[in-house]
């Protein structure tokens, strides 16, 4: 186990993760903790298998699910769970529905000792 520490999210660049998507990440204890922010209305276009804890900061977001399940919708001040899943078993790509940015802070979830890597959000 490591110490406390901080992780100065506020002082990061802000690099593009996808077109209108940013994103400020960093290890926490070999754990990726990020900020994503979805420009208005923008959405990604591949699927994620990778499982999410999320917080939604500002917004709303939507993630469709490509097993044709129901969508999943957070709002402002929500908390969401996306499990980690193969293409075709529930993967998901998130995208905003606000006319504003949407702004999530997600920790990814490992799986065994793997982090399934993917797009953040």
């Amino acid at each position: 186990m490591t110490g406390a520490r901080n992780v100065p999210f506020g002082s990061m660049e802000w690099p593009e993760d996808a077109p209108g998507i940013r994103v400020k990440e960093a290890d926490v204890s070999g754990s990726r903790w990020a900020v994503v922010e979805y420009g208005e209305r923008v959405g990604r276009a591949e699927w994620c298998q990778g499982g999410h804890r999320g917080y939604v900061l500002s917004g709303e977001i939507e993630y469709e699910f490509d097993d044709g399940r129901e969508p999943l919708r957070a709002r402002l001040e929500e908390a969401f769970l996306l499990p980690p899943t193969a293409v075709g078993s529930g993967a998901h790509r998130g995208r905003s529905l606000a006319k504003e940015p949407t702004r999530l802070f997600l920790m990814m979830i490992r799986v065994g000792r793997l982090m399934r890597l993917c797009a953040l959000g």
